[in-house]
């Protein structure tokens, strides 16, 4: 029998035994042998059994008591929308106004599809594990890939987990920077410490923004060169973000409700002053674009889709009266009318729109209502998604066992502020979204639908409590679509990661 090391913080649990699963290299725990103050014992456990070695108090809770999910349907969904709709979603009105409404509507709907089914796949096979059926452990993503493949898998997914999510973080905290510092341009002025060449105050203004001939002029301080800035609008996110990126998860869904909310409305706001403008069809959205640039279109719906990285953590937290199913289907299908509606619209009604309409909702151009909703959008959508990164970033780390909390806590909200003021100028974030992007392709596909490939196709009879899959003929069709889905996915990720390229 082959012998797998799992080590956390409170107590140290060694798997002794373990069934291999025939056909590949995975093996589920059968038998765990734990100790405290000196004493062993082993317990056996089934996977409709409580296994010790999978925690059902947190590995941040700090003591004994148990835990206890409160996180019911409205905030799941809240959390899982939120997670999917973000900045990418301004990149839809010029995505359907060039490659035209059937074909991005298309892709929007298998991309949508493709991203649920993974989801619940993951979540089927989070409860397969021993004692987990009603995710009353906390098992995190990486420590998924732990229990059926390893530590190495764990580090490895560990390390892309946190390389992507930081990358988006970085970027994410810069953008959302600009934006409140372009508030303050547009209003009066922004401010800001210049730290090099020399140190002195600087301002800045939108008195030369030309959304035509100049708009390097419309990004704040762009004309600074290579100079390190300290922002108003930077140092204001931070005071904001940063103390709400520690909270815990369900400390932070108060703000994510009121995030999910405000997104609502103002993407309400911006279908009603679309249609205020006028359409015209098909002049400024074709049905089917003569040359559909499908590299771009499937690049720009993917990584719209990211909700995987939060499934985990929100199976510990959410309630459980809440369906896993009716959770990720509704979420998805919310996000994707926003995006069909609000990208289809504001293609109709604004010619040559440029890749982010954010760009002329907040010029004044259609209205002051228009340029106050571009702004909170902007602020809560993105800024919001900030704080999510930094918990859902510290979970995996603190509940996979590979750091305390407080080193946690400093890797995952300190760090990333520190250095984003560093890039606040130039290209970087560019680059940081499609490094970001590419690593987090293999979160939210590559990695999943292995794991869940490796299961399906083994000899081993396990069962999770989402999918219910029992008998020859169900196996053979799972076993089916799990592959088109592979294949499927591989077709998506080679287009978008040769479009990234």
């Amino acid at each position: 029998m082959s012998t797998n090391q799992h080590g956390f913080s409170d107590t140290a649990f060694v798997i002794t035994e373990t069934v291999p699963l025939k056909s590949n290299n995975l093996s589920h725990a059968n038998a765990v042998e734990y100790g405290d103050g000196g004493q062993t014992s082993t317990t056996r456990c089934s996977d409709d059994e409580e296994c010790p070695y999978l925690s059902d108090t947190g590995h941040n809770s700090g003591n004994n008591s148990k835990h206890v999910a409160s996180i019911r349907m409205f905030g799941s969904i809240s959390l899982l929308v939120n997670e999917l709709v973000g900045p990418g979603m301004l990149d839809f009105p010029a995505t359907f106004q060039r490659n035209g409404f059937i074909p991005t509507t298309l892709v929007i709907i298998v991309i949508a599809a493709l991203s649920a089914k993974i989801s619940l796949n993951l979540a089927n096979v989070i409860s397969m594990l021993p004692g987990n059926s009603n995710f009353a452990k906390e098992v995190e993503y990486s420590q998924t890939f732990e229990h059926f493949f390893g530590s190495r898998a764990s580090v490895l997914t560990q390390l892309i987990f946190f390389g992507s999510m930081m990358c988006l973080m970085v970027a994410s905290i810069v953008e959302t920077s600009q934006i409140v510092d372009a508030f303050f341009g547009n209003e009066v002025q922004s401010i800001g410490i210049q730290f090099s060449p020399t140190i002195k105050i600087v301002t800045w203004d939108n008195n030369e923004c030309d959304l035509e001939e100049n708009v390097d002029a419309c990004v704040p301080f762009a004309d600074a060169g290579g100079s390190k800035i300290l922002t108003l609008g930077y140092v204001l996110c931070a005071l904001m973000f940063l103390p709400i990126g520690r909270l815990s998860l369900e400390g932070n869904m108060f703000w994510q409700e009121i995030s999910f909310v405000l997104m609502l409305l103002c993407c309400i706001q911006f279908v009603y002053e679309f249609c205020t403008e006028g359409f015209d069809f098909p002049q400024n959205m074709p049905l089917w674009s003569e040359n559909v640039n499908w590299q771009n279109l499937i690049g720009v719906t993917l990584f719209n889709y990211a909700i995987v990285v939060a499934i985990p953590s929100w199976l510990y937290e959410k309630s459980p009266d809440v369906g896993v199913s009716e959770a990720i289907t509704y979420s998805c299908t919310i996000s994707s009318t926003m995006y069909i509606v609000v990208g289809a619209f504001g293609a109709l009604s604004i010619s040559d729109v440029p890749p982010n309409v954010l760009s002329v909702l907040s010029s004044g151009e259609m209205g002051s209502m228009a340029n106050i909703c571009s702004s909170m959008f902007t602020f809560f959508s993105i800024g919001l998604g900030i704080p999510l990164f930094s918990v859902l970033m510290r979970l995996n780390l603190v509940g996979s066992g590979f750091c305390s909390e407080t080193v946690g806590q400093h890797l995952t909200t300190t760090l990333p502020w520190c250095i984003s003021w560093l890039l606040y100028q130039g290209k970087i974030v560019e680059h940081l979204m499609s490094w970001g992007g590419m690593l987090l392709s293999l979160i939210i596909i590559v990695a999943p639908l292995y794991l869940a490939c490796c299961i399906a196709f083994s000899e081993n009879d396990l069962q999770g409590s989402i999918l219910h899959i029992s008998g020859r003929w169900a196996k053979l069709t799972e076993k089916v679509e799990l592959t088109v889905l592979s294949v499927v996915a591989a077709a998506v990720l080679i287009l978008a990661l040769h479009r990234q390229s």
